[in-house]
């Protein structure tokens, strides 16, 4: 195998780029998580409303044709899966680690039906153009960060704008103070007059908003869609979560190291020969998720003190 062609200078810029377009599903996933477990909600479920977005926004790119609407509808299908979550964690006050691994193989299997019912089983699997990136003059033409970073679908940019709007909207507003005491002492935010229904319902449905849309993000990058597309990305992101120490922002951080790791090994495994080399091909796929284990291990022995939201995964049962 040529290094050259995985670390090599002319490798550097499309592998930085491949990096943060595969990192950015995770990122905007992880995103709404944080926000929805700072509110005292442990959305296990964004897997499954990663699924369900992601056959949401295929059907509809699909027969629309247009790839952006594709998307929205991606994002409102995750809403729909998040409200399932809501009835049941939040209304009903069953148990969040349940519900939320009910709510994986629920929109997972549903997303598997609904796409056979619409297609059914061909040769050939229908496929759908994807937004193309869009060069943002004068920026684009910098060195190195202006094709990486300047030189994206739109997706991607819009995403970005929601991780910095999540961040700031956590830190900066009313109704992000909201979230937070709901999160660490719901009792109190109680006794003060806040909705902490209200403010953990608005939560958890952002998370399922962008968990929908991350799904969106895959599909528009593969331009088709599959059982399993997502491969695991729901699951990636609730560990970005606490390597990003319930920060949104630092979501970028964690899920960036995913996506460099995962463009890595698909460059390494390309030149080594695809499947057919003689190191087992499964051993590259699996190299991106070893290495954010490790990352979420290594982050939770070095900060023995979690950031974790006092009241997370406690139902909320007002006082009398």
């Amino acid at each position: 195998m040529n290094w050259s062609d995985v670390l090599g200078a002319g490798a550097l810029v499309p592998l930085l780029t491949a990096a943060l377009r595969l990192a950015m599903p995770i990122v905007l996933a992880a995103a709404g998580a944080c926000l929805a477990e700072r509110s005292g909600v442990l959305n296990l479920g964004i897997e499954g409303q990663m699924m369900m977005g992601a056959v949401a926004a295929f059907v509809t790119s699909y027969y629309s044709g247009s790839p952006l609407l594709g998307a929205a509808i991606g994002a409102a299908a995750g809403v729909a899966v998040a409200a399932v979550v809501g009835a049941a964690t939040i209304t009903m006050g069953i148990d969040q680690i349940i519900t939320g691994i009910s709510v994986v193989i629920l929109g997972s299997g549903l997303a598997s039906f609904l796409y056979l019912q619409t297609f059914g089983i061909s040769g050939t699997p229908p496929r759908t153009q994807g937004t193309g990136p869009i060069e943002i003059p004068v920026l684009s033409d910098l060195p190195l960060l202006g094709p990486v970073l300047f030189s994206q679908s739109p997706l991607v940019y819009l995403s970005i704008a929601i991780v910095v709007a999540l961040w700031w909207v956590l830190g900066r507003t009313a109704f992000g103070l909201s979230v937070r005491a709901a999160g660490e002492n719901p009792d109190a935010a109680d006794s003060v007059g806040v909705s902490v229904p209200g403010a953990r319902w608005a939560a958890l449905l952002v998370s399922g908003a962008t968990a929908g849309l991350a799904g969106a993000l895959v599909v528009d990058g593969l331009g088709f869609f599959q059982d399993g597309i997502t491969g695991g990305r729901g699951w990636v992101a609730l560990g970005v979560v606490i390597l990003a120490r319930w920060n949104p922002l630092g979501a970028m951080a964690g899920g960036f190291m995913f996506g460099l790791v995962d463009a890595f090994q698909l460059r390494v495994q390309s030149a080594s020969g695809g499947q057919a080399t003689v190191v087992p091909y499964e051993l590259f796929q699996a190299l991106p998720y070893a290495v954010t284990l490790i990352a979420v291990v290594v982050t939770t022995v070095r900060f023995r003190r979690s950031n974790a939201p006092t009241a997370l995964g406690t139902p909320f049962v007002p006082a009398k």
